[in-house]
């Protein structure tokens, strides 16, 4: 069928064409193409699809009927079932579009992307955000004023490397054009001003009235053109013209949706045949579409059609339509749409088919079908309880938009658990955990012999608390849950660290990655780091393979925790960094302000003070969303070892100085040494009172709970201390108990710590001999672990005893953080394709950061680079 003309889209055609030039020089680009129905939004992009020459295309399309199936957009992208949760299915996208664009330029296509299934769209943003260098053109096509589902789509098109593409009405000149182009002669300028007038410039309208009237219809002013009521008379008056067999088969279309096997519209339609079906594609009604389907050239189409049935005949059709057909989704809907009251069989047979749903891991098609099973039962309770049920879903399918529509009517239900146990669920949605509190207490308080409701309000109150730091009441509320329905929970362990009630010998049981993540947090609360990394590291690849994305996150943060407290700093940078871009990536944004923490330290500590501050920045803006103080904490921690590693005494003192006066959150000295920076500073200020103040109770807690090296960070500073009060004796046993603590705990950065301590002790007390065999040894193993401001602070110290620092190999050139991540996973031995899948990334950003990696370094093989890292 020939192609409806595009006439007066130079400039967007010519913006289209940029862009797509961009995308070829490894620039990935968005361009987001809005306007309203029958603008010509589709008919643009294919034609520039049309002079776009050796380009590679995957297209997809969203059905109104089809947005709540989950991944119906990705799936078509991809030819293949796709299923896990939206971060699998991106990264599937990402090997499968990185793929093609080893082999020259792709265009991806997202037709009526407003109607496209929330859970595509999240992959599709995930996967899009992961293309660095590939070149990749995304046409997103969408209506005006789309939901919020599309503002993911949005937000990237009008970030770097995009472009927001408003396309409104046709002027008269293009109006003129058009006419010329469909076989209508060229229109004087009065009737193309008639013309523009009567529709708006609208390309759909305009085409429809340039094939209903003659060229003297559209000339003559004295006769009125037929009035576009929204473009139905136009359609109803090209189906009235059609043979009664033609008739029937587009509404028997039009009650099977935008898009409907031939046979069953056939067998609907009564004694239509494939007579009627050409009849129908010739007057633009229906169009065919592989495999054996017909489908309306526009929603509007379809939309006149169905207006336009008397409700009865419309509701006997939808009866019969669900008898014609085999799919039970498809039945169900027919039946809904043929239910003219309330109907409780059929509301039980859709509560059936949403359990199944979710249980398939469909959340939001599930809490579709409950939405219309309430709607259709008869008992007001069955009623509230399928709505209570569908907004749980809709929150855990990540729709917080659709389920906080329905706040007022979970409002108006009767009080009960579950009812309150929904609220709560919405301010989280919200993005208001500290708010979800007093419904959550009341749906405790509601009882009820719903064991598995009852663990999991109980579990949610215990998140609350932790949240906020109150640690008891955290504690409290996890071992209820864990009595209702025991299992390892990792959010129970830390909140015992933070009350102080945790043991080295509870160790967490069970063979899951939910345990082994519980696992790996206890050992790292009690010291036992090499035991958690342990954990965390097998966490982190078991929940990879399963394509967990967003689990992966705590685990990844607790083990880039504990690879920087190891002194294992370039990894602890790497996993920080991927937990963020995970988080971001997989619109986790409730974990950022503890992420971008964890990833400050340790590029502190390693001299990237630029990326730490970076990081900091991003997580105060993070905790300033969220309003926790489980995040302004973590935050104020990951500043002050931040500042202290520049030497900022001053600034520590400004950041901890608070948390002294509210306590910080700890009882358990495993969880943080913030105390020792404190202390630290204070002393460097010459406020030894205060710094006695400070550290005292922290050593106190530390050797009581047997924390060895909590004990040797106190240690330290303790050496200070006895330095700065003249007693020089018990400042150096102070020193060596330390480094004799972290030997005993297998700490090797610990030791280097303590050694670097005692040999500037031993400088200022004029032993330059014993403090030079110190420093030159703290220096050494420094600098393998590449802490460089640390080092710098050793040569200082080295200096002044007289002598000359040896030095390393040059640096070379500072790698990115990806970069960092790239170059360690192939010094680890893995194959490209194999980092690829790792970070999630296309096998081109692989390569293009592997050769900046060995351009910086000066290296020329991954041998050398194992080598040079190590």
């Amino acid at each position: 069928m020939e192609a409806d003309p595009v006439v007066g889209r130079d400039v967007e055609l010519a913006v289209l064409a940029e862009h797509l030039e961009r995308a070829r020089a490894g620039q990935p680009q968005v361009v987001l193409l809005e306007g309203a129905p029958g603008i010509g939004k589709s008919a643009l992009v294919d034609r520039f699809l049309g002079s776009a020459p050796s380009v590679r295309l995957l297209r997809a399309g969203g059905e109104q009927a089809e947005e709540l199936v989950p991944f119906g957009m990705a799936e078509q992208l991809a030819g293949r079932a796709l299923d896990g949760e939206p971060p699998a299915v991106g990264a599937a996208l990402v090997e499968l579009i990185g793929g093609l664009a080893r082999h020259g330029p792709v265009v991806v296509v997202l037709d009526d992307a407003h109607w496209a299934d929330l859970p595509s769209i999240q992959a599709v943003v995930f996967a899009l955000r992961r293309l660095g260098t590939d070149p990749v053109l995304t046409l997103v096509v969408t209506r005006e004023h789309a939901d919020q589902r599309i503002a993911r789509l949005r937000n990237l098109a009008a970030g770097s490397g995009g472009r927001r593409l408003r396309l409104t009405g046709l002027d008269v000149d293009g109006l003129v054009e058009l006419g010329e182009a469909m076989g209508a002669g060229r229109l004087p300028g009065r009737a193309a001003r008639r013309l523009h007038a009567h529709t708006g410039g609208v390309p759909l309208h305009a085409r429809a009235l340039f094939e209903e009237v003659d060229a003297d219809g559209l000339r003559a002013m004295d006769v009125p053109l037929p009035s576009p009521t929204s473009f139905s008379l136009l359609v109803l008056g090209r189906l009235a013209e059609c043979p009664p067999p033609a008739r029937r088969l587009v509404v028997a279309a039009a009650v099977l949706g935008d898009r409907c096997p031939i046979d069953v519209a056939l067998r609907l339609a009564g004694e239509a045949d494939m007579a009627a079906v050409d009849a129908v594609v010739a007057a633009k009604l229906l169009t065919p579409a592989p495999p054996g389907t017909l489908r309306f050239p526009h929603a509007l189409v379809r939309t006149a059609v169905l207006h336009d049935l008397d409700v009865a005949e419309r509701l006997a059709l939808h009866a019969r339509a669900a008898e014609l057909l085999d799919d039970r989704g498809a039945v169900l809907t027919q039946r809904v749409a043929a239910a003219a009251g309330r109907d409780t069989g059929l509301a039980v047979e859709l509560e059936q088919w949403a359990g199944e749903l979710a249980a398939r891991g469909e959340p939001a098609a599930a809490a579709s079908r409950l939405i219309q099973a309430a709607a259709l039962q008869e008992d007001p309770r069955e009623r509230e309880g399928c709505l209570l049920r569908a907004v749980e879903l809709l929150v855990l399918a990540g729709d917080t938009e659709h389920a906080g529509s329905l706040a007022t009517d979970v409002d108006a239900c009767r009080p009960s658990a579950r009812r309150s146990y929904t609220q709560a669920l919405l301010e989280f949605a919200a993005g208001r955990p500290a708010d979800a509190e007093v419904p959550l207490l009341a749906a405790w308080a509601a009882g009820g012999t719903d064991r598995a409701l009852r663990a999991t309000i109980a579990e949610r109150l215990c998140h609350v608390c932790y949240l906020q730091l109150r640690s008891p009441e955290a504690v409290e509320w996890g071992t209820r849950a864990a009595a209702e329905n025991p299992r390892p929970a990792t959010s129970l362990v830390t909140s015992m660290a933070l009350a102080g009630r945790l043991q080295s010998s509870d160790v967490v049981d069970g063979e899951g990655l939910d345990a082994a993540v519980a696992r790996g947090a206890q050992r790292l609360w009690t010291e036992d780091l090499a035991g958690a990394r342990r954990d965390l590291t097998a966490a982190v690849a078991g929940l990879r393979r399963k394509g967990m994305f967003v689990s992966r996150l705590q685990a990844l943060g607790y083990l880039a925790l504990a690879e920087f407290r190891s002194g294992a700093w370039p990894d602890a940078v790497a996993h920080a960094e991927e937990a963020v871009s995970l988080a971001r990536d997989a619109d986790q944004l409730w974990t950022l302000a503890r992420l971008h923490s964890y990833a400050a330290m340790p590029h502190a500590v390693l001299g990237d003070a630029e990326e730490a501050a970076r990081h900091v920045r991003s997580a105060h803006e993070a905790a300033t969303v969220t309003g926790l103080r489980l995040d302004t904490v973590s935050v104020a921690i990951a500043e002050a070892n931040v500042a202290a590693a520049r030497g900022d005494h001053s600034a520590v003192i400004a950041v901890l100085e608070p948390l002294a006066r509210g306590g910080g959150g700890a009882a358990e000295p495993g969880v943080s040494t913030w105390p020792c920076l404190l202390a630290d500073a204070l002393l460097h200020l010459g406020r030894i009172a205060e710094a006695e103040a400070v550290l005292a109770p922290y050593e106190r807690s530390a050797t009581d709970r047997g924390r060895l090296l909590a004990q040797a960070a106190a240690g330290v500073v303790r050496g200070r201390l006895e330095a700065a009060e003249g007693r020089p004796d018990q400042a150096e046993r102070a020193f060596r108990a330390s480094i004799t603590r972290s030997n005993g705990a297998g700490s090797d950065v610990g030791v280097l710590a303590g050694r670097a301590a005692l040999g500037a002790f031993l400088r200022r007390a004029g032993r330059r001999r014993d403090a030079a065999t110190e420093l030159n040894a703290a220096r050494a193993g420094l600098l393998r672990l590449g802490a460089g401001p640390q080092v710098a602070r050793c040569d200082r110290e080295i200096e002044a005893c007289g002598l000359t620092p040896a030095r390393g190999p040059a640096a070379g050139g500072r790698l990115t953080p990806r970069e960092r991540c790239v170059a360690r996973l192939v010094a680890d031995g893995l194959s490209n394709p194999q980092v690829a899948a790792e970070l999630i990334i296309s096998l081109n950003t692989v390569e293009f950061h592997l050769r900046n990696v060995f351009s910086k370094l000066s290296v020329s093989s991954r041998a050398q680079l194992a080598a040079r890292l190590r």
